[in-house]
């Protein structure tokens, strides 16, 4: 006996709720920023009650944090990124509760501020228009030049120029050169993506519904197949004895340094054992090719007999294009200091060291979990160094001259862990430090190497 085709109907309808998840609403404050003016942009997701952990993505810029459990309400800080040219920011947000993901997405228009130079008549009240928006008037001075404030949105192209003079006014157009920039935000959904079952590729954009047709989608450790071409729904799934998996998307007309890179940890099916000893975890949004950084460390060496002190470190770090991103090589330039104060029978003596270390390392990524990041570095370099020595005394027996002045370089090599906890653009680190730096002169044999642990912080410009 054939179902009557509406009960058929509320069951399909059923299932369809069953698949998928309840789209969260969204609310984003302020709606529209003007970079370098506007700091933060807060989103308040409203989900139902009991609804499981609300994730984020987006296309650029940073979250305070990507994932948030509890409550009918949760709270998400967004940073816009530190450009000054206009364009558009796509936010994502979906439940992660095992079922196949609906993305509620809010588009933030980033405005970038600019000063027009206009050549007009002397002492003509000039307004620029762009788009609904209008600056000015500001007044040309004797030589006929004014230079107006604006605003551009992500999407204007040209700038309206009104002078008026008296009774008469000059309307012309003037090109803006904004930067073709197309938001694409991408991420992997659950996080871990179970090796059975596997997970979603979640794609959104500058526009509601994007094609397949329109990207160019690339995996390594697993495969993923559009289920839906328009708009376009991807399945993720692990290959067998995977422990990571790395997608890559891009618009297909877009260069391959545009794209969106994504790593993800694999969670093995149960009674099933996977080496996850090198899993690098999923960073659970959008992210662009890492950017360089730069880090200040300072702490201290503990060495055997004086050789102990005080050290400071400054650098750079350059993400590579290595094992997806994991490799940055690193320059660093640093401070070392060591004192004895002794006595030799009735001579003293005061010794004083101080080491600048030139240094080139690498720093790789072995663990990262939400914000917390664990590196392992390796390097070496140069350490030049400049040593004082003094006495005091009517009983130097020929032993020290009474005041001795050396400046040597020498090899100096090193090995480290480094913890870092992200705070959007900055990061808390601290490290433990093994270095060997042997020093010998005709009045001195010291290591400036030794252990050392410090504290910092890193900073993406």
């Amino acid at each position: 006996m054939r179902p009557p085709l509406h009960l058929a109907a509320c069951l399909l309808m059923l299932g369809a709720a069953v698949a998928r998840a309840e789209p969260p609403e969204v609310e984003a404050t302020p709606g529209r920023l003007v970079l370098g003016e506007d700091v933060a942009v807060e989103v308040r997701v409203r989900v139902p009650k009991g609804a499981g952990p609300v994730r984020a993505a987006a296309s650029s810029g940073t979250w305070e944090q990507t994932r948030v459990e509890g409550g009918a309400e949760r709270v998400f800080h967004w940073t816009p990124p530190p450009v000054r040219y206009p364009l558009w920011a796509v936010l994502a947000f979906w439940v992660e509760d095992g079922r196949a993901p609906e993305v509620t997405t809010v588009r933030l228009p980033l405005l970038g501020r600019t000063t027009l130079d206009v050549s007009t008549a002397p002492g003509a009240e000039v307004v620029v228009a762009v788009g609904d928006a209008r600056f000015g008037p500001v007044k040309a001075d004797g030589n006929g030049h004014a230079q107006v404030p604006v605003e551009v949105p992500p999407d204007a192209t040209e700038a309206r120029v009104l002078a008026t003079r008296g009774t008469l006014t000059t309307d012309r157009r003037a090109p803006l050169e904004v930067p073709a920039a197309r938001p694409l935000v991408a991420a992997l959904t659950p996080d871990p993506l179970p090796a059975e079952g596997g997970g979603w590729l979640i794609i959104a954009g500058d526009q509601e519904r994007i094609s397949a047709s329109e990207l160019t989608v690339e995996a390594e450790g697993a495969t993923v197949k559009p289920v839906d071409p328009e708009p376009a729904r991807y399945t993720v799934q692990p290959r067998a004895a995977t422990t990571d998996v790395s997608v890559t998307v891009r618009w297909r007309d877009a260069p391959a340094e545009d794209a969106v890179r994504l790593q993800g940890a694999v969670k093995p099916a149960e009674g099933v054992l996977i080496d996850s000893s090198n899993v690098f975890p999923a960073h659970g949004v959008a992210v662009p090719v890492p950017r360089t950084s730069l880090f200040l460390l300072g702490g201290a060496a503990f060495a055997r007999g004086a050789n102990g002190g005080p050290l400071l470190g400054l650098g750079v770090s350059v993400p590579l294009p290595v094992w997806h991103w994991r490799v940055a090589a690193e320059a660093e330039v640093g401070l070392r200091h060591a004192s004895l104060d002794g006595q030799q029978g009735g001579t003293e003596v005061h010794s004083r060291l101080w080491g600048i270390p030139l240094l080139l390392s690498a720093r790789i990524t072995l663990f990262q979990r939400g914000s917390l990041q664990l590196d392992g570095r390796a390097g070496g370099g140069v350490l030049a160094l400049s040593h004082h020595l003094s006495t005091q005394g009517i009983e130097t027996g020929g032993i020290f001259p009474d005041a001795v002045d050396e400046r040597r370089v020498r090899a100096m090599g090193f090995l480290a862990a480094q913890g870092a906890y992200r705070l959007g653009r900055w990061s808390i680190l601290t490290e433990v430090r093994a270095a060997l730096a042997p020093v010998e002169t005709p009045s001195l044999r010291a290591e400036l190497g030794g252990v050392s642990v410090s504290a910092g912080l890193r900073f993406v410009p």
